[in-house]
């Protein structure tokens, strides 16, 4: 076979009604070029919107979640904007935030098989429940128990249901105590398994204190009287 040393060869012909394409960046761009026949890179790159990869690595450092977090997050159609329409709106950290967008929220929109669009829990309910649940109005199980509430309930808010429900934490101490002293007279076997060592009959304990508030007492501050009533 021949050499093919030109254009010629090759059979390039130029098409009359495409004008050559020059590609510059800004700094090599010729002065007095023409804007229909020049390319300029840069400008284009700016037009383009962010890449995932970047949006990814700017949610670990800023917000300081997993980047199997991050990559959740912009998997979901509408999650990323949802999370930050709720992080615009909250006192409570964004490790809290993430953890309840990645897991109940998006938990209850995979059980229903809803889009983010489709859901009944908008970004502004989610963060005022966040923030009773950061001023410690409610417990953490009572503010599962309202997020289950403004699923079914759509139009409510947190603090409609709290105060509908009678969720709010237990603020008189005095009567938590009371609570306390009378389950450990209540469940005398239970008390004599914790002296023995038993480290799951503690949790008994908290467990018949809480139901017994209705779930309106955080665990760790039950916890703490019982432990101290129990070494007194």
């Amino acid at each position: 076979m021949r050499d093919k040393e030109g254009k010629q060869d090759y059979r390039f012909i130029p098409e009359p009604n495409l004008p050559p394409l020059l590609l510059y960046d800004s700094e090599s761009l010729p002065a007095g070029a023409d804007p229909q026949q020049v390319v300029n890179i840069d400008q284009i790159r700016e037009q383009l919107p962010e890449l995932p990869s970047v949006t990814r690595e700017k949610l670990v450092q800023q917000y300081g979640m997993l980047p199997e977090q991050s990559l959740t997050l912009l998997n979901e159609v509408g999650l990323l904007e949802f999370f930050q329409n709720v992080i615009k709106e909250t006192r409570a950290e964004p490790k809290k935030v993430t953890s309840w967008v990645l897991n109940t929220f998006l938990g209850f929109l995979k059980q229903q098989n809803l889009a983010v669009s489709e859901s009944p829990v908008t970004p502004s309910a989610l963060a005022e429940l966040l923030d009773l649940l950061d001023r410690k109005a409610i417990s953490s199980a009572a503010a599962k128990q309202v997020f289950r509430e403004l699923w079914a309930s759509e139009g409510k808010t947190p603090a409609q249901i709290i105060s509908e429900k009678k969720l709010e934490l237990m603020q008189d101490q005095e009567a938590l105590e009371q609570l306390c002293q009378a389950t450990l007279e209540e469940h005398p076997q239970v008390v004599m398994d914790v002296k023995k060592g038993n480290p799951r009959a503690i949790n008994k304990l908290i467990g018949l204190v809480r139901k017994a508030t209705l779930s309106r007492a955080e665990p760790a501050v039950i916890k703490e009287m019982l432990e101290k009533k129990l070494s007194s």
